[in-house]
């Protein structure tokens, strides 16, 4: 017997999509409904009324209608990861309040909680061939959006499951002594200690997010420095958050069946974000938390798709793109997204995206895949279906952001591109015909 899970990958729903009946999006419902047991992320909160939105956030907040939430029970999804960077946009409280909602409505969640232990926890969802459980983390924004533990005098915080990370900018051994004198010489605290209290540094320095540094410049606080043979920069994650998960998906492994990952990094190479290649800690993270006993680690965050790879025999997806996407149909901002924007204060949604049209004119962010992945009894892969999908790229704003099945020319795209960015984890998009349609199958190409 086989349990068969379908995965997405992100979800921002603005507005309400059930309605629809459009062939190509009533086969993406019924796929979802279909299988024993499904996944989305959902990258946004519900605050609901009296919101107040926080300081710091990434982009711009995305705190939506908590109503919007009964969209995706119709839509047929049993398991959501929200650990991901915009869990605190409306601060601890807008967090606490979306808990709430997700709670009301019987929504199994994981990844965010009261408290870091609760944000670490496995939800659990019971099939008619077992029991899964799901267990969600995220590297992005997570130093600000870290859950806390009860301690002496305290209660703890609303917050995330976190993968901290560190950037580390190596510079030429030779160049590095010129680099530093030269930032020392301009008022830069070079010393190691990063500040003059010694032994402490700013977990959580400014980074100057209100205005571009002058266009000859660049910005440097907060970012560290060392010397190596080669100029590079490299990414680790933080031991005791890998630590940890590595131990909450042993845990989880003896509670249930099969066990799934979700990892929201929107982390790149060279230091960047959002690049269809993910930075330096995701591989081998990914990989211990499958020899932990995770079948299969679900990404999101970057907005497009990375590749794939078959590890042991179960799946990573280093990320799944985009689900659903309709951001650019959010009802509102705060004045803060706006100000930075430097546009007048009564701006609106509608004016962002006329000067914010960074996702209009790629089309990555506007095709995916839907994963369908069959596990037999011993947790590993028996069958795998990569469902192309498109959702709108060159419609207008009110039409774009919905999942629809892809035609034959964009599914032989995707997948011919999902295949160009596996190659590089020894695995391989094979293209076969299944129901008349180009479906995907990951084919490992190592011994």
């Amino acid at each position: 017997m086989t349990t068969r899970l379908v995965a997405t990958g992100d979800s921002i729903l603005t507005r309400r999509l059930s309605a629809l009946r459009a062939p190509g999006f009533t086969e993406v419902v019924e796929r979802v409904r279909a299988a024993d047991v499904s996944f989305t992320n959902l990258e946004m909160v519900f605050p609901g009324a009296g919101r107040m939105p926080a300081t710091t956030y990434h982009g711009t907040h995305v705190g939506v209608d908590p109503d919007l939430l009964d969209e995706f029970g119709r839509f047929g999804f049993d398991l959501y990861g929200m650990a991901n960077n915009h869990a605190t946009d409306y601060g601890t409280n807008g967090l606490a309040a979306s808990i709430a909602e997700l709670n009301k409505r019987g929504m199994t969640f994981a990844g965010v909680g009261h408290t870091l232990r609760e944000a670490l926890r496995p939800a659990y969802s019971q099939t008619d061939q077992g029991r899964v459980a799901l267990i969600s983390a995220g590297s992005s924004n997570a130093r600000l959006s870290i859950a806390a533990d009860p301690g002496e005098g305290d209660i703890g915080r609303p917050g995330m499951a976190p993968v901290r990370l560190q950037k580390t900018h190596y510079i030429e051994r030779e160049k590095f002594p010129v680099l530093r004198d030269l930032l020392a010489e301009a008022g830069v605290n070079v010393a190691a200690t990063g500040t003059t209290a010694p032994g402490i540094s700013f977990p959580y320095p400014d980074m100057n997010v209100y205005d571009r540094p002058p266009s000859d410049g660049f910005a440097v606080e907060g970012v560290h420095f060392a010397p190596h043979e080669r100029s590079h920069i490299h990414t680790a994650a933080l031991e005791r958050d890998v630590d940890a998960l590595v131990d909450v998906v042993d845990e989880a492994t003896k509670q249930a069946d099969l066990v799934f990952v979700a990892l929201h990094c929107h982390e790149g190479v060279d230091g960047r974000w959002n690049t269809e290649v993910g930075a330096e800690f995701l591989r081998p993270l990914a990989h211990k938390l499958i020899d932990a006993g995770a079948n299969a680690i679900l990404g999101s965050g970057p907005h497009m798709l990375r590749g794939m790879e078959l590890y042991r025999n179960r799946p990573i997806c280093y990320s799944l793109g985009n689900f659903i996407f309709t951001l650019e149909t959010m009802a509102s901002f705060p004045v803060d997204v706006y100000e930075q924007q430097g546009m007048p204060l009564d701006s609106t949604a509608a004016d962002l995206y006329d000067r914010v049209t960074g996702y209009a004119t790629e089309r990555r962010f506007w095709e995916s895949v839907i994963a369908q992945f069959d596990f037999d009894d011993d947790g590993d892969l028996a069958g795998c279906e990569l469902h192309p999908i498109t959702s709108g790229f060159g419609q207008s704003r009110s039409k774009r952001g919905c999942p629809m099945t892809a035609d034959e020319n964009d599914s032989l795209r995707i997948l011919e591109h999902l295949d160009t960015l596996s190659r590089p984890f020894d695995t391989r998009i094979e293209r076969v015909k299944h129901d008349g349609r180009t479906v995907g199958h990951l084919v490992a190409t190592r011994a």
